[in-house]
C-alpha cells in the first residue's frame, strides 16, 4: 500500500505544468514508520523510501516510488513498488488530477496464495480557502489488496502555511495540515478489518533543503478489529506519531 502520494503529486504536477516542457525529479526519504491510511506497513519500524517523477507541461505525469514493508507474512513481501501516471490541470482556482496507480509487491511467490498487487484509479481536487488549501481525493480499486474485492477510499484534507519563511535562513515555510479518510472494502473478512475511518494531523517544513514532517495518525479500529488483534497485528492500527525526513533531487 502506498503513502498519500497522489495528493502530493497533484500539487507537484500543477506546479510542473507552469515550468519547463518536461521535468524529471527524484526523492529519497526516511520515516519512523510507513503508515498507509492509518495502518503500519512496516510493523511499527523504520522505512527507507524513494522514487522518480516525470512531469510534462501538458499536465501529463508518471513516476515510480518504492518502500520496504513488513507484513509478518513469512518474509514473502519485503518491498512495495508503485507505478503511477495521469493528467493534471486547473480550471480557475480549482486544481484537478486524474490518475492511476499500480501497487506491486515483488518477492511474493505464486505458491503462497498471497495476491497483494492491485490497481487504484480516481480524481484529486484542490481549492484555495483563504491562505489554506482544501483537497478531496477519491480512489477506486476493482480488486483491492490480496484480492479483497472492490474498494473505495475517500479523503478530505486541509493544509495552510504558518508564518513567513526566514529570508536567507535555513528554514523554509512551515505548514500545518489535517486529513480525514474512509476506507470501504468489499471482502472485509479476507482483508482483516471492517470498513474504517482514519485521520492525521501534521506539521512540516524544510531545514537546509531537507524536508521534515511530524504527523499524528490514528484509526477508529479497535485492537480486536485490527487483523485479528493478536500481537503484533493488533497494534498496527493504533494511534502513533511518525517523523519523516526527505530530500528532493
Amino acid at each position: 500500500m502506498k503513502h498519500a502520494i497522489l495528493t502530493s503529486l497533484a500539487a507537484a504536477g500543477l506546479l510542473a505544468t507552469a515550468g519547463a516542457a518536461a521535468d524529471i525529479t527524484g526523492n529519497v526519504g526516511l520515516t519512523t514508520d510507513y503508515v498507509f491510511r492509518g495502518i503500519s506497513q512496516t510493523d511499527d519500524k523504520l522505512a527507507i523510501q524513494g522514487g522518480f517523477d516525470y512531469a510534462h507541461s501538458s499536465g501529463a505525469y508518471a513516476g515510480v516510488w518504492a518502500s520496504n514493508v513488513n507484513f509478518k507474512d513469512g518474509d514473502e513481501a519485503q518491498a512495495e513498488v508503485d507505478l503511477y501516471a495521469g493528467m493534471t490541470g486547473k480550471a480557475g482556482d480549482l486544481g484537478w488530477k486524474f490518475g492511476g496507480i499500480y501497487y506491486n509487491y515483488p518477492g511474493v511467490s505464486d505458491s503462497s496464495n498471497l495476491k497483494y498487487d492491485y490497481w487504484e484509479f480516481g480524481p484529486t481536487l484542490t481549492y484555495p480557502v483563504g491562505p489554506a488549501t482544501a483537497s478531496l481525493m477519491v480512489l477506486w480499486s476493482p480488486n483491492f489488496f490480496n484480492e479483497t474485492g472492490k474498494a473505495l477510499y475517500s479523503e478530505l484534507g486541509l493544509s495552510a502555511p504558518v508564518g513567513p519563511a526566514e529570508p536567507g535562513g535555513p528554514f523554509g515555510q512551515f505548514s500545518l495540515g489535517a486529513t480525514a479518510g474512509h476506507q470501504d472494502i468489499e471482502r472485509n473478512a479476507k482483508f482483516g478489518t471492517p470498513d474504517y475511518n482514519n485521520w492525521s494531523l501534521y506539521a512540516s517544513t524544510t531545514v537546509a533543503g531537507i524536508g521534515m514532517k511530524l504527523s499524528y495518525v490514528d484509526t477508529d479500529l479497535s485492537k480486536s478489529e485490527c487483523f485479528g488483534g493478536s500481537s503484533p497485528f493488533g497494534d498496527w492500527c493504533n494511534s502513533r506519531a511518525v517523523f519523516s525526513i526527505s530530500k528532493a533531487m
